[in-house]
């Protein structure tokens, strides 16, 4: 999974573009992270490990799990999913700490759900 010319950063950064990323990544597999995990979410390959955990036993054999998950988890920031690697951080370096992203991420997607399930 590690590629060439890999992108150090996917640059998200405390605008929102992380719950989005985050929900692209839901969508696309039809799935809810534990958000309780989101405190261990510094690479594309920490959130990828919290999917594989959720998804079921046939789609962790599929042979094109990482590129559909690095689609999916690029798209908000527009970058480019051939070059996320396990390694690639989520945030653009300086612009916010991984712990009040987390926060974020807990506190928007936790409430997402709670409305929804409600409903």
């Amino acid at each position: 999974m590690t590629t060439k010319n890999a992108l150090s950063s996917l640059g998200l950064g405390g605008d929102g573009d992380e719950v989005a990323a985050i929900t692209d990544v839901e969508k696309a597999f039809g799935v809810q992270l534990n958000y309780s995990e989101a405190t261990g979410w510094e690479t594309a390959g920490d959130v990828f490990e919290s999917l594989k955990r959720v998804l079921p036993t046939e789609v962790l054999v599929e042979p094109d799990l990482w590129q559909r998950f690095a689609v999916a988890i690029s798209g908000e920031t527009g970058a480019d999913p051939e070059r996320v690697s396990p390694e690639t951080s989520l945030l653009e370096a300086g612009k916010v700490s991984g712990w009040l992203i987390a926060l974020i991420i807990i506190v928007f997607l936790t409430i997402t759900a709670w409305v929804t399930s409600s409903i």
